[in-house]
């Protein structure tokens, strides 16, 4: 073998085995410390629109996920259940507790209608009527 070769074999070696030697993973989720007396908090906030870019209003709302299906309903005042998240949401696997944070826009879109002003009351569990579920009353 003549020198080029050697370098050649010796490059495609470095670079094998800088791609199969484990690297550190990070975690993509970072940290959240839980406070057990605020395990449901909400705030109203604006958000970009998509289509025209003027600034929208939305309720930002991080919550303690516990159990398996977790699911976020909000109530107006009257006891119309006026949205409930698309999906469900169950702790990590690796950790006993998860927090997960909720848009819900105010604003007409294609999934979702306007909410007028008001009182509302937004309810973490999983299921409407259990005892064991969060809730925050909010006004917008």
């Amino acid at each position: 073998m003549n020198k080029l070769e050697i370098i050649i074999a010796s490059l495609t070696a470095l670079v094998v085995l800088y791609i199969f030697i484990p690297k550190d993973k990070k975690d993509l989720e970072p940290e959240v410390t839980v406070e057990e007396n605020l395990p449901l908090v909400a705030w109203i906030d604006t958000q970009k629109h998509p289509w025209d870019g003027t600034m929208r209003d939305v309720v930002k709302i991080k919550y303690l996920v516990e159990r398996e299906n977790t699911i976020l309903w909000i109530r107006d005042m009257t006891g119309r259940i006026v949205h409930v998240t698309p999906f469900k949401v169950s702790p990590y696997k690796h950790k006993p507790n998860r927090i997960h944070e909720y848009v819900w826009r105010l604003y007409e879109s294609q999934r979702s209608e306007y909410v007028p002003p008001g009182d509302y009351e937004i309810i973490i569990g999983t299921n409407v009527n259990n005892t064991n579920n969060y809730w925050l009353p909010i006004t917008i």
